[in-house]
């Protein structure tokens, strides 16, 4: 086997352009590079300090001087020694960032340890000193990065030698520079950016200079400096300061000046001009925490179970969605247009990555997602905000260009859009759905002029509460409490704790019970005026139905979840509302039921007077029967007795009654004036009379008749069974009575003709009521008094008058019997008032007392 020998790797003197000025393209960003070198290193503030711009010898000197443009960079960190600045800060790619995730109660911002070749990018020569609060002295590192840019296959990095020294306090005073107890001052020497450039006036004189260079860089470090999560006790600040440009500086607006502290404020006053939603980690990274707010009013929010857990443990993103009005809030917050600015950034460990963010940067695919569905998806000139994550165990890599981070599993677990299965997406899916499902876009009035109002805004003219929206506040609400629960799409079981605005709940509830106690009111008014029909009650019947089953589904999609207490009572309160529609529901039903009933007693009293209308024609006709049948006696005699006379003028009585009574309801019926209880009292008097006539009419051969039509002294017990014995043919044949008499015996003066009707009635209700067997039971109380007991076999009192048998002695009370043949609720009332006339009375007993069915008593007395 041939002999293995070692190789080994050589790092060419290039690599320091390679990781330096190439690789680092923009001022900018080395210059956020080194800022975060100084926050890993402790430092409270950062001070970025510009010299010799305007006039300078760059160009006159090999080397530099005094007068060659400085950039200082100055920290007051922990500083190095002479060892940390052999063993760490010249060591290429060594970060203590890899090991030690955090330091100093700090995030650590960095991971690659090349962030210090910035000051390669930035100038042409460095001098680093540095002090720690251990030293007396101070270090001085100087670098000259022309001597590695040399082309020599076989020169290595480091070969180059480094000059050092250590400086005492005065000494390093004597430099121009300012003592400090510790820290790093980096001074940055011959620029290789021309960061200010003069303006000539036609003659070539310099009227002013542009320091537009100034401005972006702290826009720049103001989107890149995080102030929600990287500096947890405000205790870090970055300042920067050109004293040649104060004037340039003082020239401009307020969102332009660029001497001073960097600070991001940019979202600091969004949320009341806004629609924002805020989503993080918590609990140890169990645990997810949504919150939607409109205008810096809370609209819900909801803890569950983290989905993405493990790869996203520590994380929160804001989104704000901005309308026509919030951009131009925007602009005059910040003097740039919010397009401009840029959209959805990435802050790492308190610092932005670029370019994520920046203008026309779609890193999240929300534009591209908003071309398939232009008018269901909201794009990047609608939205600003940032996603914080907290990378301590280095899951989310920056790419050595400082261009973005690796696009690996946690990457995409943190930014997918397929099936809005991500960090991000899951929060912004429920803000798109309630900007578009809830606010419909919260669009401005279709009338306003946006660019008039946009400038009126920027200049302060126009204020939030003097714009107008295309729907008002209510109309929104509404449509965001219809859409509440698809706007937060979460799953029950994930769900730990839930939050939904009680106004939203509570509001929708107020609005709708006044409105449905108003109709309801109304409703009832109608009713009573008579000014409502079946059609509408059942119309109505419908509608309350409707929203009923709208109620009942939305308390059963609140019960899948645990709410807070205040969401809890709002519930409570939508239950209760709920409970009023059920009992109106049942109030309406009540009407409905009674207005049917009202209509089948018209008809039935239409029906009713037809008929007795016919039975008054029959007893003519009988009358005229019987007057053929005894015109033999008429030869004989010549003329009537004086009972056939009384019969007969009794009888022509009873029928211009049923005559003049019957065309008084017709004309009560035909013009819709009438009352239905009134109605059915002229109907029973009517059928009290025609029964009178045909008893009449059946008596016309009997003799004794005026004694039949009048009150006359008869024994009751022997009258009664005569009666149904001589006259039961007129029942079913099938009808079967017995009697028991008891040795009873009883007389009273007494209209037959009223007790045969009173007999009558009862006989025909057992039938009704299935009886096909009937009987009478006398039994004598004292010699003045007899209880008359009618017992029958049938199917009894129904159950719904047991517990109040004497409503079935009321006008118009009755019930339907198995056979179908409802009565009219006449007979048992004329029954009742004809033996009180009588000075008697009846009274219902019970069911099965004597025979199966139902049993009266009826009570004689001679009182």
């Amino acid at each position: 086997m041939a002999k293995q020998n070692d190789l080994h790797f050589k790092t060419n003197v290039q690599l320091k352009s390679i990781i330096g000025k190439d690789l680092i393209n923009d001022d900018n960003i080395a210059i956020l590079e080194l800022v975060k070198n100084s926050f890993d290193a402790d430092a409270k503030q950062v001070k970025i300090k510009y010299f010799n711009l305007k006039q300078n010898d760059d160009k006159k000197v090999e080397t530099f001087s005094d007068f060659t443009s400085r950039l200082i960079i100055q920290d007051d960190g922990i500083g190095m020694d002479i060892t940390d600045i052999r063993d760490k800060w010249l060591n290429i790619a060594y970060s203590e960032k890899k090991s030690n995730k955090t330091q100093h109660k700090r995030r650590m911002a960095g991971a690659k340890g090349v962030g210090r070749f910035s000051c390669d990018r930035l100038g042409e020569y460095l001098n680093l000193y540095s002090k720690t609060a251990n030293d007396d002295k101070y270090f001085k590192l100087s670098i000259d990065w022309k001597k590695f840019e040399i082309e020599d296959e076989n020169k290595e990095i480091q070969s180059i030698p480094l000059k050092y020294e250590t400086l005492t306090p005065k000494e390093f005073q004597d430099l121009g520079f300012i003592r400090f107890e510790h820290g790093v001052l980096l001074e940055i020497i011959k620029l290789r950016s021309t960061w200010a450039y003069s303006i000539l006036d036609k003659n070539g004189n310099i009227t002013n200079w542009d320091a537009n260079k100034f401005v972006d860089l702290k826009k720049y470090l103001e989107k890149l400096i995080n102030p929600n999560q990287a500096f947890e006790s405000n205790d870090f600040g970055v300042f920067i300061d050109s004293p040649e440009f104060i004037n340039e500086n003082n020239s401009l607006n307020d969102n332009s000046k660029f001497i001073g502290k960097v600070e991001n404020r940019i979202f600091e006053h969004l949320d009341f001009k806004t629609t924002s939603i805020e989503t993080k980690i918590t609990n140890n990274g169990n645990e997810l925490y949504t919150e939607l707010k409109d205008k810096g009013e809370t609209i819900f929010w909801i803890r569950e179970k983290n989905p993405f857990y493990p790869s996203i443990t520590n994380s929160k993103a804001t989104i704000y969605y901005l309308s026509p009005y919030a951009k131009s809030f925007f602009t005059k917050q910040t003097g740039i247009r919010s397009v401009d600015y840029g959209s959805i950034f990435l802050f790492i460990n308190g610092f932005r990555v670029p370019p994520y963010g920046e203008f026309g940067n779609d890193w999240l695919g929300i534009d591209q997602r908003k071309a398939q569905g232009h008018s269901r998806y909201i794009g990047l000139r609608e939205l600003v905000g940032q996603i914080e994550i907290l990378d301590e165990e280095n899951d989310f890599q920056i790419v050595s260009s400082r261009e973005g981070i690796v696009k690996n599993d946690s990457f995409k677990t943190l930014t997918q859009s397929d099936n809005n299965n991500s960090f991000f997406y899951k929060a912004f899916r429920r803000l798109e759905r309630y900007v578009v499902e809830g606010l419909n876009w919260d669009r401005a009035h279709e009338d306003e002029d946006l660019l008039k109002i946009h400038k009126k805004i920027v200049s302060g003219e126009t204020k939030e509460e003097d714009l107008e929206y295309y729907e008002d506040t209510i109309t929104k609400q509404k449509r965001v409490y219809s859409t509440i629960h698809n706007i937060i799409s979460a799953k029950a079981s994930e769900v730990i704790e839930l939050y939904i605005n009680e106004n939203l709940i509570t509001q929708k509830i107020d609005e709708e019970r006044e409105v449905t106690e108003r109709e309801f009111n109304q409703l009832i008014e109608d009713f009573s005026n008579k000014k409502i029909d079946s059609n509408t009650l059942n119309k109505i019947l419908q509608k309350k139905a409707l929203e009923n089953a709208d109620l009942e589904k939305q308390l059963k999609e609140f019960s899948k979840y645990t709410t807070n207490e205040a969401t809890s009572k709002a519930i409570l309160e939508l239950q209760n509302y709920k409970e009023t529609i059920e009992k109106q529901t049942k109030l309406i039903q009540e009407l409905q039921n009674q207005l049917e009933e009202l209509k089948r007693q018209k008809d039935s009293a239409e029906k009713s007077a037809i008929t007795y209308k016919e039975k008054a024609s029959k007893v003519e006709e009988d009358l005229t029967t019987e007057k053929e049948k005894n015109l033999y006696l008429l030869a004989t005699r010549r003329t009537l007795s004086p009972d056939a006379d009384g019969l007969i003028h009794t009888i022509k009585i009873n029928n211009i009654e049923v005559r003049d009574g019957i065309e008084n309801i017709i004309d009560d019926l035909t013009e819709d004036d009438y009352n239905v209880q009134d109605l059915i009292k002229k109907l029973g008097f009517l059928k009290i009379c025609a029964e009178r006539s045909l008893k009449m009419a059946e008596f016309a051969t009997r003799a004794d008749l005026k004694e039949d039509i009048e009150k006359r002294e008869i024994d009751i017990v022997t009258y009664i069974e005569e009666y149904v014995t001589l006259y039961g043919e007129t029942f079913s044949e099938k009808l079967k009575f017995t009697f028991s008499r008891n040795n009873s015996r009883l007389t009273k003066s007494l209209s037959v003709l009223n007790m045969s009707i009173i007999l009558d009635n009862l006989i025909s209700n057992a039938v009704k009521w299935g009886a096909d067997k009937i009987h009478f039971e006398f039994e004598q109380n004292s010699d003045k008094k007899l209880s008359v007991f009618i017992s029958d076999n049938g199917n009894g009192l129904s159950q719904r008058y047991l517990d109040n048998s004497d409503k079935i002695f009321e006008l118009s009370v009755r019930d339907t019997p198995p056979t179908g043949l409802s009565g009219s609720g006449i007979g048992l009332y004329y029954t009742k008032n004809l033996l009180n006339e009588m000075n008697c009375d009846i009274e219902f007993v019970g069911n099965g007392t004597k025979l199966s069915g139902a049993t009266f008593e009826i009570k004689f007395n001679t009182i």
